[in-house]
């Protein structure tokens, strides 16, 4: 064997597909605007052990993933951007998005390979996610995504993501022109071996919801929180908002 292909082999033993299973709820945090260590040491009070950093277009992940693994106990799960965004969490996730037109984004994209790619030099767990954006969002516009037709072709798409072993399903229906379908929920989940995440601009009773339709966890976008965020900075409506989704959904 060359030296090339020997290299090649080490780079890939050193990948580590996660057995790893999101918390019910997991609120996705963008440092940009949640960058103080104080802030998730009180969700850690509250009682949360996971947390998700990212989101479309989310700067300085890295420095807020060291300071987490640091200075709190939180188990962090990591939503890069691109390869540029990746940093030591316990786990990265990979989101493919199947219904993307970008070069960049689409599975086997450039975007997905780099990522990837980094993630293999970092020796960092990874769990392939299959993303399917359902509505008009600003995730649709940044992954330049096309509306599937039907909940026929969705599931086919879902069916495919299924048999090549995505492990995790994720609906973004962060539009609110559109109301999440219990019949798509229960369609999807008779397919064997799959998680469904679904992630929208949930409430508290909403999220719940969710899960009793058959959501295995349910995100709610960074602006959620954001909203949220007073004049002066002032992180306590936030938390008391994160509070009550963790009495509805992670108490149990």
């Amino acid at each position: 064997m060359s030296d090339h292909g020997t290299k090649q082999g080490k780079s890939k033993s050193r990948v580590r597909r996660a057995s790893f299973a999101f918390a019910r709820y997991l609120p996705l945090l963008d440092p940009e605007k949640f960058s103080d260590i104080g802030f998730y040491k009180q969700l850690e009070a509250i009682g949360y052990e996971q947390v998700l950093l990212g989101g479309t277009g989310a700067a300085d992940l890295a420095t807020l993933t060291r300071q987490l693994k640091a200075e709190t106990s939180l188990t962090v799960a990591l939503y890069p951007a691109g390869p540029d965004s990746v940093a030591p969490a316990d786990v990265v996730i990979m989101p493919d998005v199947m219904n993307s037109n970008s070069h960049y984004a689409r599975p086997c994209g450039s975007g997905s390979v780099a990522t990837a790619m980094n993630i293999a030099r970092l020796g960092l767990d990874y769990v392939p996610v299959a993303y399917l954006i359902m509505g008009n969002s600003t995730a649709r516009w940044y992954f330049d995504a096309y509306l599937l037709p039907s909940s026929k072709v969705l599931l086919s798409y879902i069916n495919y993501a299924a048999m090549v072993g995505y492990p995790y399903i994720a609906l973004d229906y962060e539009d609110p022109q559109i109301n999440i379908d219990p019949g798509l929920i229960r369609a999807i989940k008779q397919i064997a071996d799959l998680r469904l995440v679904i992630s929208d601009e949930f409430t508290p009773a909403s999220a719940a919801k969710a899960i009793l339709m058959g959501a295995d966890t349910v995100i709610t976008p960074s602006d959620v929180y954001e909203d949220k965020i007073g004049e002066d900075g002032d992180l306590s409506a936030a938390l008391a908002y994160a509070k009550q989704f963790y009495d509805a959904l992670l108490t149990a």
